[in-house]
């Protein structure tokens, strides 16, 4: 069943056998052993230069295609060498599925699947370290299609590249956003940044606007971070009135995808140096991590000409519910319910977004990370991980009743435009929601208030 490898298949076999391809952009799938009439073992490539044989090689992110299926027939699919202890398909997370057939008739990604677990198999890595199987089966609506599954809705590399190039070709879009390359990623791919502001101001109102500025995608298999990311730029490009609003006050430096060749080569979360690019934020070295490096000079330069007012990375999260953010505690506590406004305003205006599942302590495991580092180095306030969940929300009620509801590319898109709102009341000069967030959050963390007022 491995793609291309069809020629020496006996016909009465390949009659019956489904056909399994990964070689695409994004895709993952190393090696297929049928078990059973109906039943394959997948096998994931690790992320590349990875020690894969000692800790496994970050296996988690899956995409590739199937043909040759018939209708009507329960398959069961194994995927045998992922290596987290815990996932969300243990809490109802289900895969990502597009029919091309479907596809035809306007019906996009949705999620499939049956019988689902994930649980420690027989495998072990060389020092021992447990593989984990995800199996589940599924049924395809019809015969002969080309359908594909993945561990969430896909965004490529082409996919950023078609939507900036159709951005920049609106009407009147040289008004209110330029792009350029930050830098060349470590194989010569092309890292875009994106400014964004009212271009036709007077320069003198130009260079008195804080900069605010946003990343995605360091890893790779957290695809919803570029739908998120999409419905932003789109929201901060766009013709509303909020959006001019934007434009008039901010200066915007986004980063659409930090680790395009990882995304490009279907890897889960390392460049192809093998190495987490938000574990290299302290000293990231040109060659080797130049989107960290080129990001970096980015805010250095940034915040000698303007007061930057927010920093955000967007992430994908595999093993918690609900969209959150990861934010870092002042020493000064009459800064910390400060700190805390801007995940709280996104808590007031949506129900995805959870302030309880919110963590602002500062791990030393976390000290290389992106929001870390900039908050420390570059002293911003507002630097935050913005964390979606894969799977889905629980909207606030117990899992044990009901498992989370899938979050959809939709969804993942809304949250980009809900940050836009958030700094919209954060800086409303009015200030009405501002003060309300800050007067709910002395209610909530009482002990802040009380050292606040010490201090």
């Amino acid at each position: 069943g491995e793609g291309g490898g069809q020629s020496h298949v006996s016909p009465e076999l390949n009659a019956k056998t489904l056909l399994f391809e990964s070689r695409f952009e994004g895709g993952n799938l190393g090696r297929v052993v049928q078990v059973h009439e109906y039943e394959y073992d997948l096998f994931l490539m690790p992320d590349i230069n990875t020690k894969a044989g000692v800790n496994g090689g970050n296996t988690q992110w899956y995409y590739f295609a199937v043909t040759n299926m018939k209708p009507d027939v329960e398959y069961k699919l194994n995927i045998v060498n992922l290596v987290k202890p815990n996932s969300l398909y243990n809490s109802g997370m289900r895969p990502a599925f597009y029919s091309t057939t479907d596809g035809e008739k306007g019906i996009g990604w949705r999620r499939v699947g049956e019988r689902i677990a994930y649980y420690e198999n027989e495998y072990e890595t060389e020092t021992a370290v447990p593989y984990y199987t995800l199996t589940f089966t599924l049924t395809f609506p019809y015969e002969n299609d080309v359908c594909y599954l993945a561990h969430c809705f896909p965004y490529s590399y082409s996919d950023l590249s078609t939507f900036l190039t159709e951005l920049l070709a609106r009407p009147n879009a040289s008004r209110s956003v330029q792009m350029s390359t930050m830098c060349s990623t470590l194989v010569g791919n092309k890292c875009p940044l994106l400014t964004v502001t009212n271009f036709t101001s007077a320069l003198a109102q130009i260079e008195r606007r804080r900069a605010i500025v946003v990343s995605a995608r360091v890893h790779p298999g957290e695809t919803c971070a570029s739908w998120a990311m999409q419905g932003f730029i789109e929201f901060i490009c766009g013709n509303t009135a909020r959006a001019r609003i934007l434009r008039d006050n901010f200066v915007f430096k986004v980063v659409p995808m930090l680790n395009a060749d990882g995304v490009i080569n279907g890897q889960y979360r390392c460049s192809i140096s093998g190495q987490d690019l938000n574990r290299q934020w302290m000293n990231p070295d040109r060659v080797l991590h130049p989107s960290i490096h080129a990001t970096k000079q980015l805010l250095r330069l940034t915040k000698q000409a303007r007061d930057v007012s927010i920093y955000c990375d967007m992430h994908g999260h595999s093993r918690k519910v609900n969209m959150f953010m990861y934010g870092c505690t002042s020493k000064s506590p009459s800064l910390r319910l400060k700190e805390r406004v801007f995940p709280y305003l996104l808590h007031n205006d949506s129900l995805m977004f959870s302030y309880d599942d919110c963590n602002f302590k500062v791990q030393r495991c976390k000290e290389n990370a992106a929001r870390v580092v900039v908050w420390k180095e570059y002293q911003i306030p507002n630097s935050y991980t913005l964390e979606m969940s894969l799977g889905g929300g629980d909207f606030g009620e117990d899992p044990s009743v009901r498992p989370p509801i899938h979050f959809n590319i939709e969804d993942y898109m809304e949250m980009g435009r809900l940050f836009c709102e958030a700094i919209l009341d954060m800086y409303d000069p009015g200030r009405a929601r501002l003060d309300a967030a800050l007067q709910e959050l002395e209610v909530l963390h009482p002990e802040i208030k009380r050292i606040a007022e010490e201090e």
